[in-house]
């Protein structure tokens, strides 16, 4: 069984691929996902065929994206910390546009859960509650 960071990284490296058949082999059937709110139209999906039709919409806009892992914290047992800078190129601008983000993967039986998007790592450290 590969290690939570393993997973997580794995999942962000499909996601940089577009390759959801590898995406979707490593999410939970019913994962939950959420941007930071402060984020314009932030989304909050529920389930596979959600999450996907939310990665599939960002072609709309982007036409490219990639999310570069700056920080990986494992928080045992089932919790990851992420610091990223994801960069899109908008779709008909050709603009590069780029923003850090901190995200909490949650892992169940060797899948991702659940993504909450954060603005700040003290945020998403907040957000997790006392052990």
């Amino acid at each position: 069984m590969a290690s939570n960071l393993d997973l997580v990284r794995t999942y962000m490296r499909a996601v940089n691929d577009d390759a959801m058949d590898i995406a979707r082999s490593l999410i939970d059937p019913e994962i939950e996902y959420s941007e930071a709110s402060d984020l314009p139209g932030a989304a909050h999906v529920s389930g596979t065929d959600e999450l996907l039709s939310y990665f599939y919409g960002w072609r709309k806009n982007w036409s490219e994206w990639d999310w570069r892992e700056e920080e990986i914290v494992d928080l045992p047992p089932d919790r990851v910390l992420v610091v990223a800078t994801l960069r899109l190129r908008g779709l008909r601008s050709g603009i590069w546009v780029e923003r850090r983000w901190v995200y909490i993967f949650t892992m169940r039986d060797g899948l991702i859960l659940r993504l909450a998007g954060y603005n700040t790592r003290d945020e998403a450290l907040a957000a997790m509650g006392p052990e």
